[in-house]
């Protein structure tokens, strides 16, 4: 991957430095300036087309015409240009002959560019060969030169390059720092190009640190500028970059896929480079490979299409039988819900039937007990009133009467038991240790009667009721009850 970014960086080096600096250009004669012009302009097509044999061949000749006019300023661009020529072709020494003469030229016409140019050039080969300090010293005189010209973009270049120098040294945390350095740089002046090579960069990073989330964030936000750039170029290689994240993570799937992504970039780049030339070899192969592939493109339609008939046919079908069971299971529920609602509603009859007779007779007690305490009283005060509905005879079988005697409680309990069928238990249940009285309580309360008719059912003094109450009380309380309502509720619930 590093000879991409490599590429990549220096396509862009290249184009800035094949522009003439025409202040310095002396008057030249037309027609050896339009010859230069013209096979500058042919190894800048054939350098774009991947073909540097053929670029070396016009920038040499280009630069043989120039050097006989003496243009040292022209001499100088075309002497860095063929300088990349040669390190794609990876003959270094040639690579770096040029670059120093280039220099020197450079130095010589006070062209403070072309200089910083050649020297991260060289830095590059330099960081290629190992030599570290003195990339550093080449690179780092680069970025004065670009602060001193305020040249933004070419100064984040400068930076990004002297973080390649640090990662190929194996210090990757200065590698990031200057990759960051140079994304700000980028971000400052929008410069999209090299926001995307930083990105790609800070990736590679991050992850030979093992931090792979940093890692893929980096290169898809390199891919997406990318993108945004509609560069071929740097969209295959953020295809390889996340390729090369995915294998490095234990992600063969995923890097199986932007590997294709990457194939299939480098071959669009291919096809378009040597459009001309696979022209001619389409021209060569006759009329019967074309129809041929004609044929092989029909077949792969028909099937496509077939196929999709297949798949649509195969979803209707899965849907009609899921439409099938969804409406078989709903009606499954609507005879279920209705034959529960009918249940529920005999019940809650049959309940409030159970609940009136309940009712009918606790009234009819308290209506007793009543009349035994009205009677108890005028004996107390020894005033005999008779009433004339009453007979002396039903008196006395009042009178003799208990009310909530054991056998009242036990046939009231009967009938209470009927309508609520879990009260009892749930009070046995909760393990509880209640009293009988404390219990006749809880089952008056849940008649919802007050003090004064619970104590004249039972037979007793509203004050003894609310004693017996505030005891139930303490007792919940000590089981993490807050009222008696409360454990009320937790019986009927």
């Amino acid at each position: 991957m590093k000879n991409y970014v490599r590429g990549i960086l220096l396509l862009m080096l290249f184009f800035i430095s094949c522009k003439p600096d025409t202040s310095k250009t002396p008057d030249l004669p037309d027609e050896v300036v339009k010859k230069s012009i013209s096979l500058t302009d042919l190894g800048n097509d054939h350098w774009r087309m991947g073909n540097y044999e053929e670029a070396l061949k016009y920038f040499t000749e280009a630069y043989q015409h120039v050097k006989q006019t003496g243009d040292e300023a022209h001499m100088a661009n075309l002497l860095n240009s063929l300088g990349l020529i040669y390190w794609r072709l990876e003959n270094n020494e040639a690579a770096m002959e040029c670059y120093n003469e280039s220099a020197q030229l450079a130095k010589k016409l006070n062209l403070p560019q072309l200089l910083g140019l050649t020297y991260t050039n060289r830095a590059l080969i330099l960081k290629e060969k190992r030599i570290f300090n003195e990339a550093f010293e080449f690179n780092n005189k680069a970025i004065d030169i670009f602060k001193e010209l305020d040249d933004h973009r070419d100064l984040a270049l400068a930076y990004n390059n002297q973080g390649q120098i640090y990662r190929y040294g194996d210090q990757l945390e200065a590698a990031l720092k200057y990759y960051n350095i140079s994304l700000e740089e980028c971000l400052d002046n929008h410069y999209t190009e090299g926001m995307a090579t930083a990105y790609q960069n800070m990736g590679v990073v991050y992850a030979l640190k093992g931090n792979k989330a940093k890692a893929f964030e980096n290169a898809r936000k390199c891919l997406k500028l990318s993108l945004e750039l509609n560069s071929k170029v740097r969209i295959s290689e953020a295809y390889m970059e996340l390729s090369r994240n995915h294998e490095r993570f234990n992600r063969p799937d995923s890097a199986l896929y932007y590997y294709k992504k990457y194939y299939e970039g480098q071959r669009e780049i291919l096809e378009s480079n040597q459009k001309e030339q696979l022209l001619r070899y389409q021209a060569g192969l006759g009329v019967e490979v074309k129809n041929l592939r004609i044929q092989n493109l029909q077949n792969e339609k028909k099937i496509a299409r077939n196929r999709l008939y297949f798949i649509g046919f195969g979803v209707f079908i899965v849907l009609l039988l899921i439409a099938f069971f969804v409406y078989r299971y709903l009606s499954q529920i609507r005879f279920k819900k209705s034959q529960l609602e009918l249940d529920l509603y005999n019940s809650q009859r049959m309940i409030d039937v159970k609940e009136r007779e309940l009712k009918t007779y606790i009234l009819d007690l308290s209506k007793k007990n009543a009349i035994i305490n009205e009677l108890k009283e005028e004996k107390e005060n020894e005033i005999l009133i008779v009433n004339e509905e009453v007979s002396e005879e039903e008196v006395a079988q009042l009178l003799e009467q208990k009310i909530l005697t054991d056998d009242d409680w036990d046939k009231f309990r009967l009938r209470f038991n009927s309508i609520y069928p879990d009260f009892f238990s749930r009070i046995k249940d909760s393990r509880i240790n209640l009293t009988e009285a404390e219990i006749r309580i809880m089952v008056l309360m849940r008649l919802e009667l007050n003090g004064k008719d619970m104590a004249s059912i039972l037979g007793i003094s509203p004050q003894s009721v609310r004693v017996c109450k505030m005891r139930l009380k303490k007792k919940l309380l000590r089981e993490n009850y807050k009222s008696v309502e409360d454990f009320l509720l937790y019986l009927i619930n």
